[in-house]
């Protein structure tokens, strides 16, 4: 369904539902997603998976990037910005908001900073 995205409740059974959802956001704007956002896309996904962590929402950023948010109680408040050469990484509390950028091409490692952001292991 373009244009519909799923929020997940963390669940294993959840990881076919958000590469879904990532697939709905690229079929509902075809042609404008490059393949290194599609890539880096996979690369956090694949990272967040193998490593037991619950898995996310995908929605559709601004630009043709994917926003990926979690509803866990400690991540609630973390929304990563998937881009061609980073993740854009926001933290939001109450009168405020923290960014920060981890820059990354696809098949990149990711950094002890970046992991710890992620959601705890299920």
């Amino acid at each position: 369904m373009p244009g519909e995205y799923l929020v997940m409740s963390g669940r294993f059974e959840d990881w076919t539902e958000a590469k879904r959802a990532a697939a709905q956001v690229v079929a509902a704007r075809p042609g404008e997603y490059a393949a290194s956002v599609i890539f880096n896309l996979d690369d956090l996904l694949a990272h967040v998976q193998q490593s037991n962590r619950p898995a996310p929402s995908v929605v559709p950023g601004y630009w043709p990037t994917f926003l990926v948010e979690w509803q866990t109680e400690e991540a609630k408040n973390l929304q990563i910005e998937v881009f061609d050469d980073r993740y854009e990484v926001s933290r939001f509390f109450d009168g405020r908001t923290d960014i920060w950028y981890e820059p990354h091409a696809p098949g990149d490692t990711f950094s002890d900073r970046f992991i710890a952001e992620l959601p705890n292991t299920g």
